[in-house]
């Protein structure tokens, strides 16, 4: 109980400081980046609006890394003042001392999985309707956005400009479908409202497949349109969502604007980063059995450092594959993490047998 709370306390010290250090830099360094942007769109306390609603998302990303560091730091400590030493003669493999923090590991990984799945995707959201809202306001007049594409149902729907409670769209174009995937008509409206109901389209045109008749109508219902806030959400997307979101968007239970492929990604690795914070753990093992006064003493941290940023650099470029559709969803999620955990548990092996 002495060594656990002991060994926790060192860790936890370390973790925080790494986590609130490399945070900060991120923040100002995005600061940096997007201050004159956020002054000219507010003042000096929209800085401070703007920093505390990327936070959340900051630190999220920040957890495992903070986590490599955290271990390493912790384990030269115990290598250097001979702890680990007397642990090791004690008959206390290294393997013990993983174990031993692996419930504040646990801790880091629902913290993660809290501020990156149910967190940040608010504040994100409450960033991107700020954003927005003072557009006007911004330093440059900012050009027209692109058209928002999504999926609803059976239609394909194109929507020029989208206001900020999603309720009022301009400029529409609508493709309903039959089952066969083959396009039926072409609907083009100059404006929709929704008025709490449903949808109303206004100034339609509707054209038959191969143009051969027009039909203009004031009004139209539109009973097959999503709900404004899915809407929103399509078109100022956020870089986080919540995992219940991503499984309703999977099973096409709302509107979309990508791929199975995507959302299925995006939701398995909701999950496998719940891992990043054991792996990142064991992948600081190895500075465990570094020994004081010996050569070459910064070979096993350089090499903690590399495998930690390898994992993160493998995982990121395998889950924008999957993203795409170019990679199986399980290959480009599970592979990092299945195949750095090997790597590291093998290295502990071999150092262990030293």
């Amino acid at each position: 109980m002495i060594r656990r709370r002991y060994l926790s306390r060192i860790f936890i010290g370390r973790f925080l400081a790494a986590l609130l250090g490399l945070a900060a830099l991120l923040q100002l360094l995005d600061l940096l980046d997007r201050a004159s942007e956020v002054l000219h769109r507010g003042g000096i306390e929209d800085l401070a609006r703007y920093a505390a609603l990327r936070l959340p998302t900051v630190l999220g990303q920040m957890v495992p890394l903070a986590t490599l560091v955290a271990g390493m730091l912790t384990f030269r400590r115990l290598a250097m003042t001979l702890e680990m030493t007397a642990l090791r003669a004690s008959g206390i493999p290294v393997r013990r001392v993983l174990v031993t923090l692996l419930p504040v590991c646990l801790a880091a990984a629902l913290a993660q999985g809290v501020l990156l799945g149910f967190v940040a995707p608010r504040t994100e959201r409450m960033l991107a309707e700020w954003w927005e809202s003072t557009e006007s306001r911004a330093l440059a007049p900012a050009s027209a956005p692109p058209r928002v594409w999504l999926r609803a149902g059976s239609q394909i729907v194109g929507i020029d400009r989208v206001s900020l409670d999603g309720a009022h769209l301009q400029g529409l174009l609508l493709v309903p479908r039959a089952e066969d995937g083959v396009a039926r008509a072409r609907i083009e409206a100059d404006s929709a409202v929704h008025d709490g109901a449903g949808w109303t389209l206004q100034g339609v045109r509707v054209a038959e497949p191969g143009g051969t008749r027009l039909v203009r109508q004031a009004t139209r219902p539109w009973p097959e349109g999503p709900p404004p806030a899915e809407i929103i959400e399509l078109a100022r997307p956020t870089e986080s969502q919540d995992p219940w979101w991503l499984l309703r968007a999977l099973r096409r239970e709302q509107a979309v604007d990508r791929g199975p492929a995507f959302y299925a990604t995006r939701l398995q690795n909701s999950f496998a980063r719940l891992l990043a914070p054991f792996l990142m753990l064991l992948l600081a093992a190895p500075v465990a059995f570094e020994m004081p006064r010996r050569g070459g003493g910064g070979l096993r941290p350089l090499l903690g450092l590399s495998l930690g940023l390898g994992y993160l650099l493998l995982g990121g470029l395998l889950t924008a594959l999957g993203e795409a559709g170019v990679a199986p969803v399980a290959l480009s999620v599970w592979t990092a993490p299945i195949v750095f955990a090997a790597l590291g548990g093998m290295l502990l092996i071999r150092f262990e047998e030293q």
